[in-house]
This record gives structure tokens, C-alpha cells and sequence, in this order.
């Protein structure tokens, strides 16, 4: 007896009931093989009536599936990605559940994919979410060769590869222009890891708004792959050096040491130099002056990439997702 006092059934149980074989249940219930209309709606009809819900293993059994989602993490990402990361995972997580789906976590690097070999030996999940893209892509290269269907969170220039990304490069471009509309004139962009698809698109965001924009006494200094803390420091002298008005950053870390290295020179933002970031989160959140900078949902993404891998194991087609959802946060980081 269940817990409301009505009798659980099992798909045995079933088949005593209706008459006929534990694997005629099974496949009325996955909805594979062969099985008259007539046996189909017999099976249909007892599960509406008695409120039959078929046990995961049970289920995962007859449709030959874990119901399980792997979920890839980067071994190397330090604080700046955490609220990133935290956020997609919820998304994730919680669209896995609404799907009867678990989600198993793992780490990876760029040249350490043990615990993903495992997991593909060892068949423990029936589909991965990669959260990172990066250009030389060996994770995806890996579930291609293994044929394990994947989506990732990012961008890719592989076609085979579907993908559920933010629009980075139509955010950078806005807010790029607005800061050349301020009338900024000498800019410096910090940048971080360049393998990092993500990055990339950041870059030709700002280097569109450049490209379209018409005033020749406009300067940019560019500083990429800045991933070190005396990188950063460099970089920020060297802007200074050269007489930089407005440094914008790829990201909320870059942006934290930014704003920290300006501080300690008792640099005044945005009085002597504005600040702006390509993406913000948590970490300047209780920065004075407010920080303006781009805010992306990616518990939404996250969730949405969810979805497309469960519909893809389900045998639906599915289309790449970019989303144009991001908000302009506009603090008094900027002259």
C-alpha cells in the first residue's frame, strides 16, 4: 500500500491484472516494440485509473536509459566563474528534476578528462552538458567520437555541435557604444583566457562597435590572455602609462582586480578613469562606485540547455539557442 492508502502496483502486478506478459507492460509503457492499439489503451487506461507511476529503474530499464545528465565542470575555474556556474547549475538541476532526470557532476580539464572516459565506459549517464567551450575543443572532440549525445553552454564554430549560448557579441557591441557615445576617447580592454570561446565573442563585440564607429581621435589598447594577478597589474599601469580614459573589462574578476589596482593608486573612477565590465555578477555587486556593466540569466541558460539535451535524448530535433536576454546595468563607474 502507498502512503495515502492506495495500492502501489508493479508492472507484474499489471500484468496479472490485465492478463497478459510483464514485457507486453513494458513496452505499453515506453512505447517500444510491438503491441496492438487495442493492448496499448488497455495498459493506458489502468495507469490513469490507478495512479501507476513506474519506478525510475523500472522505467530506465524498458526505455534503456539511466536517466541520468552529466554535467561537466572545469577543474581550473577560479572565484570569477563561481556565480556563473552556481547560477547555470541551478538551472540545470532543477529542469533535470521537472524531467525526472539526475544530474551527476564531474570535473574536467583541458588535458585531464578521466572522470568523463569513466563515465562513458561505465554508461552512467545518457547525455552530457559541457558548461565551457573552449577552441580547441577535446571534450567535444571525445563525446563525438564516443557518439554520447552532448549540448554545450557556449559557442562553437563546429556546426555538428549544439549549443545554448548568450549573445555576447550584439551585449559588448551596445555597451561599447555607449561608451563611445559618452564621449570616452581612449580606451584599454583587459581580457582574459582567449582560448575560452566566450572571450573571443567579447572581443568582436568591442571590436564592432570600433569598426562603426566614426571618430578618427578614438584610441584602444588591447590586453588579452591577462590572467595572473601581476598581468593584471601590468596591464592597468600600462593603461594609465598611455593616458586611457575608460578600461573596460572581459569580465567581473578581471574587473574586481581592476578596480582594486585603481584604488591603491588613488585613482579616482570615474573621475580620472571610468570602469566598465562585459559582464557582472555578485562579486562588485557592493563596489563604490557601482560598476556599469552587462548581467546575463544563466540559470535560465543553463536550464534551457537542460532541455534541449532531454529533448534530443527523447529523439526531438533541436535547433542552436541563443539568447537575446541581458540587461545594461548602468552604474556611476562611467563620466
Amino acid at each position: 500500500m502507498s502512503q495515502n492508502g492506495q495500492r502501489s502496483y508493479t508492472i507484474g502486478d499489471i500484468a496479472k491484472e490485465l492478463g497478459v506478459s510483464k514485457t507486453t507492460i513494458s513496452r505499453a509503457i515506453s512505447g517500444k516494440g510491438r503491441i496492438s492499439k487495442e493492448t496499448q489503451e488497455r495498459v493506458r487506461q489502468f495507469i490513469i485509473e490507478h495512479n501507476y507511476q513506474p519506478n525510475i529503474m523500472a522505467k530506465g530499464l524498458a526505455q534503456n536509459k539511466t536517466f541520468n545528465i552529466g554535467l561537466a565542470m572545469p577543474e581550473e575555474f577560479g572565484i570569477g566563474d563561481l556565480p556563473f556556474f552556481q547560477h547555470s547549475v541551478n538551472g540545470i538541476c532543477q529542469t533535470a528534476a521537472q524531467n525526472d532526470y539526475d544530474v551527476i557532476l564531474f570535473r574536467i580539464t583541458s588535458d585531464n578528462l578521466s572522470q568523463m572516459k569513466r563515465i562513458i565506459k561505465n554508461h552512467k549517464v545518457d547525455g552530457i552538458i559541457l558548461t565551457r567551450t573552449q577552441c580547441d575543443d577535446y571534450p567535444v572532440r571525445l563525446l563525438k567520437e564516443n557518439g554520447i549525445p552532448f549540448v554545450v553552454i557556449g559557442s562553437s564554430l563546429d556546426t555538428e555541435v549544439t549549443h545554448a549560448d548568450n549573445d555576447h557579441i550584439s551585449a559588448c557591441k551596445m555597451l561599447t557604444e555607449l561608451l563611445l557615445n559618452r564621449g570616452l576617447k581612449h580606451f584599454a580592454l583587459i581580457g582574459g583566457n582567449m582560448e575560452y570561446f566566450v572571450n573571443k565573442s567579447r572581443l568582436r563585440g568591442y571590436q564592432m562597435a570600433f569598426e562603426e564607429h566614426p571618430g578618427e581621435e578614438v584610441t584602444s589598447v588591447t590586453y588579452l590572455n591577462v590572467i595572473k594577478e601581476f598581468q593584471i597589474v601590468k596591464a592597468v599601469d600600462d593603461a594609465l602609462s598611455v593616458g586611457t580614459d575608460c578600461i573596460v573589462c572581459m569580465d567581473d574578476f578581471i574587473c574586481s582586480r581592476v578596480v582594486a589596482q585603481l584604488s591603491e593608486r588613488s585613482v579616482r573612477i570615474p573621475d580620472d578613469v571610468s570602469v566598465a565590465t562585459f559582464y557582472s555578477s555578485m562579486l562588485l555587486e557592493h563596489n563604490n562606485p557601482l560598476i556599469t556593466g552587462l548581467e546575463f540569466d544563466a540559470a535560465k541558460i543553463g536550464g534551457i540547455a537542460c532541455q534541449m539535451l532531454i529533448d534530443i535524448l527523447d529523439g526531438k530535433h533541436v535547433s542552436d539557442y541563443v539568447s537575446p536576454d541581458y540587461r545594461l546595468f548602468m552604474g556611476n563607474s562611467v563620466k
